[in-house]
């Protein structure tokens, strides 16, 4: 699917280019997968590619020389999936309560401690561990909600088990009216009850449910600063920007600015964790006149068919392994929007000509992901992008995967998170033991379906180190996990994994005429590295660096 007004328009190869990279091993990820040595760019997209010779014939006297050094250059990277907003609030306004540097909850209840001495009575706490800590702290649990109380008496607290699961103290579950017998809030979370029906503390899929919007001071401030800060220097210049509508406002203004941003944004909007409070028009998310759609473009929504595996919350088939306090009643996690409800989600995508995407964790999760795209083939929908977030990341059956690669051709994509394979292959076992394990994570499977999986950091502030593509890569070739070697089957390639940050990416968002690979008429969006990724050790691709990250032609990062 081609990006309504933006196919990209042939350039006058003639015409004299503005800059001109030269001296690179630049892989243009093109269809013959070729590699020169130039790059010439005009008015911000590529001119033509070719040799230092060929390319510094075409420069003039006004053409800016820049030498790559004989660096290896790729395309711009692309994060297909990520929270942006989120990540610098977490990061700059939540009480830091992540393993490994914090190991147990008796070191995260003193964090806690410290944070409640400094803030005003009343007023909110927030605390993110990263996800499984249930699974990672020493004492193998989260923090209770008595414990909470003693550590946060007067202040409305929320700890974050990852973004899928909280537990609340009592002074936040007041606040927020959760008292006997409430299981339903109002915006697609649930809360847990014990046997006697008072709520545990513990909040599932809250994200709507809790007031963590930050002021519009502290929004402008991550939409023109903390974003770039944080996604720049690691080579990124696009991103899938999923963002909550009511913080959207900002960015349109924002948009409507004169200045190009270090980075390009695509935006998807979420309501809702069950998508129910979405209106049927999605006009008012539409980008205002004067936004300039290379840098700024409304493409998609996004709804959670249930949570995630990691914090046990993903809806599964059979009940996760053993029991924790946690878990939502029978023990197969939660469904967040069932399958009319993710039906109607995907129709007023469709009709409002934005991209569908669904968070599916579980198997059963899956299964009503992909129920709702092949609904639309049947009903004989034209062919569009719709899109699985997570895809396998955690459970793929051999059915799934086939429904999925028939799907492929009516327009499905699917994002995975090559990262959490340093993250999450530990607690899975502990979750879900071996045998269900070893259906995740497939990626070989995946591209060899035809699937094209794009790859997403995910990055919320909660595993802030996963901003990092080159650590997916690394994971993703070597299959190194956080329990060693896993399931060294599906390596794939350097040059497939580096696919899913450009190629497959820029397609899965619709953009596949823009971006993704280094041709003419595309945006002059490149990343010059540290290293010779396709000829370096494996090993050594989790150490590669961003030297510089161009957008448009302009070096808009540079390392010192």
């Amino acid at each position: 699917m081609a990006v309504a007004g933006l196919v990209a328009s042939p350039l006058a190869l003639a015409a004299q280019p503005d800059v001109l990279f030269f001296n690179g091993k630049i892989a243009t990820l093109d269809a013959a997968e070729s590699r020169v040595e130039a790059v010439a760019i005009k008015d911000g997209r590529i001119l033509k590619v070719g040799s230092n010779s060929k390319m510094r014939a075409l420069a003039g006297a006004g053409t800016r020389l820049i030498d790559l050094g004989g660096k290896t250059v790729v395309p711009g990277l692309i994060d297909a999936h990520c929270h942006p907003m989120e990540a610098v609030m977490m990061k700059e306004t939540f009480v830091n309560c992540r393993y490994p540097e914090t190991a147990s909850v008796a070191q995260a209840l003193d964090h806690i401690a410290a944070w409640v001495a400094k803030t005003p009575k009343g007023q909110w706490i927030f605390a993110a561990c990263v996800s499984a800590s249930e699974d990672k702290f020493a004492e193998k649990r989260m923090p209770t909600k008595a414990e909470l109380d003693l550590a946060s008496p007067d202040n409305p607290l929320l700890v974050g088990n990852g973004t899928h699961m909280g537990i609340a103290n009592s002074a936040a579950l007041k606040t927020l009216g959760i008292t006997n017998g409430v299981r339903k809030l109002p915006h697609g979370g649930s809360a847990i009850l014990d046997a006697r029906g008072e709520p545990t503390g513990v909040l599932t899929d809250c994200q709507a449910d809790v007031p963590t919007t930050p002021t519009l001071a502290q929004l402008e401030h991550y939409y023109t600063r903390g974003i770039e800060d944080i996604w720049s220097p690691y080579g990124f210049t696009s991103l899938m920007a999923i963002t909550p509508a009511p913080a959207y406002p900002v960015l349109q203004k924002i948009a409507q600015s004169k200045a190009a941003p270090r980075i390009r944004y695509t935006v998807s909007i979420w309501t809702s964790a069950d998508g129910q409070s979405l209106p049927k028009d999605l006009s008012q998310f539409r980008m205002p006149k004067g936004a300039d759609p290379a840098y700024y473009r409304f493409g998609a929504i996004k709804t959670w068919i249930d949570g995630e595996n990691d914090c046990r919350t993903g809806f599964m088939y059979q009940p996760y392994v053993g029991h924790q306090d946690t878990d939502p009643p029978g023990g197969l996690g939660s469904l967040v929007t069932p399958q009319p409800q993710a039906d109607r989600f995907v129709q007023v995508a469709l009709d409002n000509g934005v991209i569908p995407m669904l968070h599916c964790s579980g198997d059963a999760g899956m299964d009503i992901g992909l129920n709702a795209y092949a609904g639309q083939v049947r009903a004989g929908t034209p062919p569009a992008i719709v899109r699985i977030e997570h895809f396998g990341m955690f459970q793929l059956t051999d059915k799934q995967l086939s429904r999925a690669k028939e799907l492929r051709s009516k327009g499905l994509r699917v994002s995975v998170q090559p990262t959490w394979l340093l993250d999450l292959v530990k607690a899975d076992y502990e979750n879900m033991g071996p045998e269900r394990t070893r259906t995740g994570f497939m990626f070989r499977s995946m591209i060899d379906a035809g699937l094209e999986p794009a790859a997403g950091t995910d990055v919320t502030g909660i595993y802030l180190d996963n901003v990092n593509p080159f650590l997916a890569i690394y994971a993703a070739v070597t299959r190194n996990s956080d329990r060693g070697i896993f399931m060294p089957e599906q390596a794939v390639t350097v040059t497939e994994a580096l696919k899913m940050w450009t190629v497959w990416a820029a397609r899965s968002m619709g953009e596949g005429d823009l971006k993704g690979t280094l041709e003419p008429g595309k945006y002059a969006d490149l990343t010059v590295l540290s290293d010779d990724i396709f000829t370096m050790p494996k090993p050594g691709l989790k150490n590669v660096k961003t030297l510089k990250t161009i957008v448009a032609g302009k070096v808009v990062y540079e390392a010192k």
